[in-house]
C-alpha cells in the first residue's frame, strides 16, 4: 500500500468520522431542545434554539475533530505514513 492510498483512506474515514460526530451532536441537541422546551414550544423559539444548536454542532465537531487528529498524529506519527500534501516554497 502506497502513501498515497494510505492518505486517501485516511482522509475517507476521517470524513466519515466527522460527519458521524456531527449528526450525533445535532440529534443531542434536537433532543435537549425538545426535552427542554416541552411539548408545544413557540416554533419561532424552537427554530431559534435548533439553529444555535447547530451551529454549535459545527464548533464542537471542529474541536474534537482538531484534538482527535493531533492525539492520532502523536501516536502513530504519521508523518511517516503519509506523503507531505503542501510543500514548503523556496
Amino acid at each position: 500500500m502506497n502513501k498515497n492510498l494510505k492518505l486517501g483512506l485516511f482522509l475517507l474515514g476521517a470524513t466519515v468520522f466527522n460527519i458521524v460526530l456531527m449528526f450525533v451532536f445535532i440529534i443531542a441537541i434536537f433532543l435537549v431542545a425538545s426535552r427542554f422546551l416541552g411539548d408545544t414550544p413557540n416554533p419561532v423559539v424552537y427554530q431559534i434554539v435548533l439553529f444555535v444548536g447547530f451551529i454549535a454542532s459545527i464548533v464542537l465537531t471542529f474541536l474534537i475533530y482538531g484534538k482527535v487528529m493531533r492525539w492520532l498524529q502523536a501516536k502513530y506519527n504519521l508523518e511517516q505514513h503519509f506523503p507531505q500534501l503542501f510543500k514548503k516554497k523556496k
